[in-house]
């Protein structure tokens, strides 16, 4: 969906509210026009912004049918907020390129940005915010950031249990060989060339157990 710079305004923001809750509960129409505004109780003329603002935040199509973010996002209970955050996001792309956070600025400072990007008079820039404010109602901006934090977090835990256990490791070699003392292990190799004379396993075993004694005794 592409972005636009014109900022929708309805004289009655509590009215736009009340109709995309509504819209929550009623079955998706194959199209909104002002013929079906009228048909689910919103006859009136200050009610016809609703339409430009929804095709704006990608809630219908140019044409006025609903979209995979109008079935997916406004009828899809919670976890649909975040998407409709991104439509917001989208429609509204020269506000939060400046203020990240559009969503939680202050009605002057929204106010000031509409007034300097439009032609519109200070009566309908007033407007156009409390509009932009009560549609990002229904987005959960934050949510993104939350599973992207929520992730780091788990990382963390991963590293910190790997270290906790080399940690352990070695305190325990070293509690088992002494404080600060280095632990070496020697792995010896040896073959016997196949016999059936039980003599010659007694004389090499003899032999490795002798060599053997004689490296304890030197080490101790």
């Amino acid at each position: 969906m592409a972005a636009d710079n014109s900022f929708p305004y309805t004289p009655t923001p509590g009215k736009l509210e009340e109709f995309l809750e509504k819209l929550q509960g009623v079955g998706v129409p194959t199209r909104i026009d002002q013929q079906y505004l009228g048909s689910v109780g919103f006859a009136s003329s200050n009610s016809r912004p609703f339409i430009p603002l929804m095709k704006k935040v990608g809630l219908l199509d140019s044409s006025g049918k609903p979209t995979e973010l109008y079935t997916k996002g406004l009828r899809g209970g919670e976890s649909g907020r975040a998407l409709i955050a991104a439509g917001i996001r989208t429609g509204y792309d020269n506000v939060f390129q400046t203020y990240s956070d559009a969503y939680n600025r202050s009605d002057a400072e929204l106010a000031t940005f509409f007034r300097s990007h439009s032609d519109l008079d200070d009566k309908k820039v007033g407007l156009a915010v409390k509009t932009f404010k009560t549609v990002c109602k229904f987005g959960n901006f934050n949510s993104i950031a939350g599973a992207a934090g929520s992730e780091d977090e788990d990382d963390e835990d991963i590293a910190d249990e790997q270290a906790e256990s080399t940690n352990g490791r070695r305190q325990h070699q070293q509690g088992s060989h002494g404080s600060g003392s280095v632990v070496i292990n020697v792995n010896i190799a040896l073959s016997v060339d196949a016999t059936s004379d039980a003599a010659v396993y007694d004389a090499f075993f003899a032999a490795m157990a002798k060599h053997l004694k004689g490296l304890t005794d030197g080490g101790a």
